[in-house]
């Protein structure tokens, strides 16, 4: 499995931002420092209070907003799933990124959630992966 940490200024606004996208909390896993946003079988995003990532990390937590310093990226089905996730994304108080990217076997777009971590969400036509 693989699990992505991101730190967030309020966690209820957070996962309310998250669940808008459609994706679930699973509560087991979640307290009042952190939510476990389930995105698939294999991958979960934690996300922490300030407070609680700080104890995660050495120095200082980074504000996201002010520069990400990573890209997030979900695959979609499609370029019109590309487009539905971003709407919602938007709807629930993302801002988006430059303009769509299309390729021959390639389209996405991109949205920074509330706290600025960056997302990417990309239909690769012909996805390979290398064994």
């Amino acid at each position: 499995m693989l699990f992505v940490k991101l730190p967030v200024r309020d966690l209820a606004a957070a996962r309310a931002f998250y669940e808008a996208l459609g994706f679930r909390i699973e509560e087991t896993s979640s307290d009042e420092g952190e939510a476990a946003v389930v995105l698939g079988d294999e991958i979960v995003v934690a996300l922490h209070t300030r407070e609680r990532f700080a104890a995660l990390v050495p120095g200082g937590v980074g504000d996201p907003a002010q520069g990400p310093t990573a890209v997030h990226c979900l695959t979609a089905d499609s370029p019109a799933a590309v487009d539905e996730l971003v709407g919602r994304a938007v709807d629930a108080g993302a801002r988006t990124g430059p303009s769509a990217q299309e390729e021959d076997v390639r389209y996405s777009r991109t949205f920074t959630d509330p706290d600025g971590n960056a997302w990417e969400v990309a239909w690769i036509g012909q996805l390979h992966v290398v064994d």
